[in-house]
């Protein structure tokens, strides 16, 4: 990943110092719908709309010729999402909408929030769309005024990336900037990040990605590997360059391989190596230790680190944040860690039980069986139905003979 440069912060102060409120003083609540078209809706304090902001063109071919000011904050709702339905921004492929809501009366944005919401995905629902709703609260900060203007997005989409970026500083602002509103819930999703004052509703839509089986096995055919030979394997999906990509990573008994395959398009996008790192960091001095980032991690998820097995540590850096990437197994679970080398910040966590492998090779083997046993039940009834016309025609033959 890319570092955001001097250059890009620089732009961000000036930016930050010379923004000012895009909402009319008069406007009692303000709502933001995001898909890829961003628009804006003022209301009064009877919910009626004052005023509607376009944030880009595509805006601008949703609304079209409708009026909308003075009209019921619901009815403008429907009509918008409608004309997104119509025009094929939303659909079963990109599902995902955010939603974010700013009122004087905190309740009321609470309110607003939870209805408009429904709202939303019972009209995507009545469209055969099984729709995602991201929810947030609009603060109107400074600091994402400034990114919006800076990066040519919506203010609540600024709002939603910063929030990713406190989290997670290891991500890249400009990449999430070009990510549409499907993927960047997509991320969400796959990162498992919980959000302050994020939530959502519903799945983001996979249908536009090839599955994370067919990824690995673009990686095999990339690196012409006989699968017989691979002994660990990794897919991820991630972003790069501001597109959605699955990382790939191989590993036989002589050597590693790690690839980015196009989510979408399911070709190569690019091939890894020991000399490829976006960061030219040196990992920094005051870094845990490998043994003092265990302590840690024993501390804080009360193990055992005496009963700790397959312990693998990998030191990485993205964006110039410094992790160390942890695997170990422990009573029977499989633990999967990312955590900050300087300041001990969990950034991933993922705790697989053996019940869960367990389960798939149950349902694996179920599936044979089942497989088995139709293919039985099949030969069984071609036997039947050859012995049935057998003796039908030894009959036939017999009442012919005496005639």
């Amino acid at each position: 990943m890319k570092k955001l440069s001097t250059l890009v912060l620089t732009a961000l102060v000036l930016v930050t110092l010379a923004a000012c409120s895009t909402g009319s003083a008069s406007a009692a609540s303000t709502i933001a719908i995001d898909v890829n078209p961003s628009i804006v809706l003022e209301l009064d304090d009877n919910d009626n709309v004052i005023n509607v902001i376009l944030n880009n063109e595509d805006a601008a071919t949703i609304i079209g010729d409708m009026d909308l000011v003075g009209v019921d904050y619901n009815v403008a709702l429907n009509a918008i999402v409608g004309s997104m339905v119509a025009n094929g921004f939303i659909s079963e492929l990109q599902n995902s909408v955010l939603l974010s809501v700013s009122s004087d009366d905190e309740q009321h944005e609470v309110n607003l929030l939870a209805e408009l919401a429904q709202t939303i995905n019972n009209y995507l629902s009545g469209s055969a769309i099984e729709g995602s709703i991201i929810t947030q609260s609009l603060d109107f900060d400074d600091d994402a005024e400034a990114l919006a203007e800076l990066l040519d997005i919506s203010e609540a989409k600024a709002e939603l990336i910063l929030e990713i970026v406190e989290l997670d500083p290891r991500v890249v602002v400009e990449e999430l900037a070009l990510l549409s509103i499907n993927d960047l819930n997509l991320l969400l999703e796959a990162k498992d990040y919980q959000l302050d004052g994020v939530d959502k509703v519903g799945t983001a839509s996979e249908l536009s990605l090839i599955t994370a089986e067919e990824a690995y096995q673009a990686a095999v055919l990339h690196f012409e590997l006989d699968e017989a030979t691979i002994v660990e394997f990794e897919v991820e999906l991630e972003t790069e360059d501001g597109i959605i990509v699955y990382e790939v990573e191989l590993e036989t008994d002589n050597e590693e391989y790690e690839v980015y395959i196009h989510a979408e398009e399911g070709t190569v996008y690019v091939e890894m190596d020991d000399d490829d790192d976006d960061d030219d960091d040196v990992f920094p001095e005051d870094a845990l230790s490998e043994e003092a980032m265990m302590q840690l991690v024993a501390t804080e998820l009360n193990v055992d680190l005496s009963m700790v097995t397959e312990l693998e540590m990998e030191a990485e850096m993205d964006n110039g944040v410094a992790y160390y990437e942890i695997e170990f197994m422990y009573e029977g679970q499989e633990f999967e860690l990312e955590v900050d080398a300087v300041n001990g910040t969990f950034y991933y966590q993922e705790i697989e039980t053996d019940e869960d492998d367990d389960d798939e090779e149950e349902y694996d083997e179920y599936d044979d069986e089942s497989d088995d046993v139709e293919d039985t039940e099949e030969d069984s009834l071609d036997d039947t139905e050859d012995e049935t016309v057998e003796e039908e025609t030894t009959e036939t033959e017999d009442t012919t003979t005496e005639s």
